[in-house]
């Protein structure tokens, strides 16, 4: 019996580049699909207003039976250059382009806070919307509280389990029948949330600082 070959599209919504922790997320996860029965793409989101998104790109999602978004929480919503992909792909299917209706979506969003229950809602309520519009099965989301914090615990031993275990979802419902409702997915750094407080006080202090000492600068230049 030849098993099925899913065509997977990996879309990293950071423009950090290799120091994003969206990207190492996103290479987590492709991980878990195996070369042999998977066919994976990894898109990339870029900025710049004169440019849009090629053909090819928008091609790759449309045919896909697989979109699996990473991107970082931007102000309690999407990056703007993931908002541009978005539309630039509406606006590719209302142009005629065929597209596959049974494709799957996941998202995995990292942000900044460690409780990303709180924060991240309307982050997946944009992304469901997505779905909506287009009448694909939206399966769930990964929410990651402290995304960097847990890019560089993640490691470990034992204290990425949760982590995995999501990861390893994702890879197991793209091949299942099951198209049933499942619920969000939430990770929580391993450091205690009051330490991670006092680390971003401290640096946003140390910021603060540092304005104040360009500010003296430039008034006595």
């Amino acid at each position: 019996m030849i098993e099925k070959t899913h065509r997977v599209c990996l879309i990293n919504g950071s423009l950090r580049g290799r120091k994003a922790s969206s990207l190492r997320f996103l290479l987590d996860v492709s991980r878990r699909l195996p070369d042999k029965r998977y066919r994976k793409t990894v898109l990339t989101v870029r900025c710049g207003v004169n440019a849009g998104f090629q053909s090819e790109t928008l091609a790759c999602m449309a045919e896909a039976d697989a979109l699996i978004f990473v991107f970082p929480l931007y102000g309690y919503g999407l990056p703007g250059a993931l908002m541009r992909l978005l539309e630039e792909f509406h606006a590719y299917v209302q142009a005629g382009h065929g597209r596959n209706p049974s494709a799957k979506v996941y998202v995995v969003v990292n942000c900044a806070y460690p409780r990303p229950e709180l924060t991240t809602g309307e982050a997946v309520r944009v992304m469901r919307n997505f779905c909506r519009r287009f009448s694909l099965p939206w399966r769930f989301a990964v929410c990651i509280g402290t995304g960097p914090v847990v890019a560089m615990t993640k490691r470990v031993p034992l204290l990425d389990r949760k982590l995995k275990q999501a990861f390893a979802a994702i890879a197991a419902d793209i091949s299942a029948d099951d198209v049933g409702p499942r619920s969000d997915v939430f990770v929580y750094p391993v450091i205690p949330e009051p330490i991670i407080r006092r680390i971003r006080e401290h640096y946003e202090k140390r910021g603060e600082m540092i304005r104040a000492r360009q500010q003296l600068s430039r008034s006595d230049a």
